[in-house]
């Protein structure tokens, strides 16, 4: 399986070090934009931090792979504010970025996810959460398959299609946020760290920008999976990630994924979940709107939304989509 892609011709390092002196709040991403390149620190514990630098043009990447304390602290002392003192390293690195990608995650029975799948810039800090999100995808649909609740098509090939797309969408903004990070040009740096500013000022572009990165906006719209029913007025589309409360357990939780039926507690309700009790959860939960429907994905996304109406239109999707 090809890792299609490039490595970009640029040096970075990683140092993992114990901070004193930062001032910004400790739930807080720090990142100064420095002429020599960028710097930014991602806070971990109290005093621990994770930066990361574009040593491209500086000694720290020009003669060695792996930078020093030394260096890394005199990387703070230039771009940082001052005050910032580094020590206890925990781990220091130099590395290249690679992007890149497989284009089909399956060939039969052999799925990729994760690093495996697809590599990118730490720009933005999602590669955790895109493979943990790739493991999650695919499990529940192994389990439904191994239990032999499913049948294997289309659920297991709905993984690659699911998540090349997620990949796809993680490394072209990882890529951009590399670019606008490493802009060498003067002026194009001012206006870069002009228009910065005055963005990550509003509330709305932090709200964006925090549900972009921690991918909880990310969504299933056009997956084999996905159907819409008939329109609803009120509650999340179908292929958008379930608007739970902290208070709710998470669908698919324990240790069988069930789907969970957002509905009113009538007859037909339960009828229903009799019918299919073995992929639905035994108790309905509360409806996210009067007029729907909404049958949710054990990785809690929405798979079918219908008027309140059509409770048929759940067994038709099992049916459709090969569960049992």
């Amino acid at each position: 399986m090809q890792f299609e892609g490039e490595t970009l011709p640029s040096n970075w390092i990683l140092a993992d070090v114990h901070l004193a002196g930062v001032r910004s709040p400790p739930d807080e991403i720090d990142t100064y934009w420095h002429s020599d390149g960028v710097l930014a620190l991602f806070p971990i514990t109290r005093d621990r931090y994770r930066i990361i630098a574009d040593v491209s043009d500086t000694q720290a990447g020009a003669d060695r792979s792996d930078p020093t304390l030394e260096e890394v602290q005199a990387l703070l002392d230039r771009r940082g504010p001052d005050g910032i003192a580094a020590s206890s390293p925990i781990w220091l690195a130099g590395f290249v970025i690679n992007e890149r990608k497989v284009a089909d995650y399956r060939a039969g029975r052999v799925f990729l996810v994760g690093d495996a799948a697809h590599v990118h810039s730490p720009a933005g800090g999602q590669g955790m959460n895109t493979g943990m999100q790739d493991a999650v995808n695919l499990a529940w649909k192994l389990a439904l398959v191994g239990r032999e609740l499913a049948d294997p098509e289309p659920l297991l090939d709905s993984y690659s299609i699911e998540r090349s797309e997620v990949g796809r969408q993680v490394l072209a903004n990882a890529g951009h946020l590399t670019a606008v990070a490493t802009v060498k040009a003067g002026l194009l740096q001012e206006l870069r760290n002009h228009v910065a500013s005055v963005l990550f000022g509003l509330s709305p572009v932090r709200r964006a920008t925090t549900n972009t990165l921690t991918e909880l906006s990310i969504g299933y719209p056009h997956s084999p999976l996905t159907q819409a029913g008939r329109h609803v007025h009120s509650g999340p589309a179908a292929g958008v990630r379930a608007p739970l409360s902290r208070v709710d357990h998470p669908v698919g939780s324990g240790d069988t994924p069930h789907f969970a039926l957002f509905a009113h507690a009538d007859p037909a309700c339960a009828a229903l979940i009799a019918r299919h009790r073995d992929l639905l959860e035994p108790e309905p939960r509360p409806p996210f709107g009067e007029d729907g429907i909404w049958l949710v994905r054990p990785d809690g996304y929405v798979a079918l939304a219908a008027a309140n109406n059509e409770p048929d239109k759940i067994s038709a999707y099992f049916d459709q989509v090969g569960l049992h």
